[in-house]
């Protein structure tokens, strides 16, 4: 119990050291560009931005999710009937979105 003790106390006080090490040694540069927020493809001073297409977000969550599925579809491949049920409910879920972002257009890749 005490050598517990001890490490929970040496993890602490590495911790704190680190931290302070790396505001202490951290460049304290406060121009614009480096306070302003970073976001890829737009320049973040100058005039007002144009919108971000919803269709890059809409591509990005339907690659991750059917990602996701195919990963899913790896571990089904060596377990037991119940997971093979349940995979096969998390798949008409996923198929039943798919098809209403394309009932509804969203799919149409316009900028």
């Amino acid at each position: 119990m005490a050598v517990l003790f001890m490490v929970i106390i040496f993890t602490l006080v590495l911790l704190v050291a680190f931290y302070l090490g790396n505001f202490l040694l951290s460049c304290k540069d406060f121009y614009k560009n480096k306070i302003s927020s970073f976001e890829c493809g737009f320049v973040s001073v100058g005039k007002i931005q144009n919108s971000f297409s919803i269709h890059f977000f809409i591509m990005m969550l339907m690659f991750v999710i059917f990602d996701l599925e195919v990963v899913m579809f790896l571990g089904v491949l060596v377990s037991d009937a119940s997971s093979m049920i349940s995979f096969i409910m998390l798949l008409s879920f996923i198929l039943a979105g798919f098809y209403m972002e394309w009932w509804y257009g969203k799919l149409v890749w316009f900028i």
